[in-house]
């Protein structure tokens, strides 16, 4: 996750470890917790109560461990979050531009062996990992893409970035079915099944924080 103050040359990436690690899941938000799942929702709240370390000194480590934050390290903290209108390409084109970076959420199963180039996969319609949306563009051969920024490490994709295959429009957006939205944005006891939309329901689930306070 990477957040960004209202001076947009100030942006600091936070560590997604910590918020594996310590992310507090009472209600089964998109998992049961830790590496089996939370929501950007949840992480924001977290960061709002807690503040964030960076990347650099709380680092990945693809498991979950317990909550070894330590207060002296952190670096931000958040006002809150705006949640943008779900499946709206228009809308998410418009955050990042403008914005910073957004959280966003996407069915991430296809993309465990990604290497380079623009991503155009079947990731089908299970919403179950959290990203961050950094930009987008277009390549020299003409494919329109989402610049994302996974959690997986500098060694995974291009230095830990995955370009993902982007409509030209918002009409040109195709929806699917999530089957299984508690692992995604959905909680226990709520609805069995959700439309998302875009290549890996990349526009399904989409915020940003606000007013963010950045320690010297």
């Amino acid at each position: 996750m990477a957040i960004q103050s209202k001076n947009k040359d100030m942006k600091a990436v936070v560590s997604p470890q910590e918020l594996v690690d310590c992310t507090p899941n009472p209600h089964k938000c998109g998992g049961t917790g830790g590496c089996n799942g939370a929501t950007q929702e949840l992480g924001f709240e977290y960061i709002q109560n807690n503040g964030i370390s960076l990347d650099s000194s709380y680092p990945y480590e693809a498991r979950q461990r317990t909550c070894r934050a330590d207060p002296n390290k952190k670096v931000a903290k958040v006002a809150g979050f705006v949640k943008l209108p779900e499946n709206d390409y228009n809308s998410l084109m418009t955050a990042v531009a403008t914005l910073g970076p957004v959280a966003i959420s996407v069915a991430a199963d296809e993309w465990e062996f990604y290497d380079e180039g623009v991503f155009n996969g079947d990731c089908g319609a299970e919403i179950n990992h959290a990203v961050t949306l950094e930009g987008y563009g277009t390549d020299e051969d003409g494919n329109d893409f989402w610049l994302v920024r996974n959690s997986w490490g500098q060694g995974w994709g291009e230095s830990g970035y995955i370009r993902v295959a982007r409509e030209k429009s918002a009409q040109d957006v195709k929806c699917e079915v999530d089957k299984n939205p508690a692992s995604g944005s959905g909680c226990e006891g709520g609805p069995s099944e959700i439309t998302v939309c875009g290549k890996c329901g990349i526009l399904s689930d989409s915020s940003y924080p606000t007013d963010v306070i950045f320690k010297p």
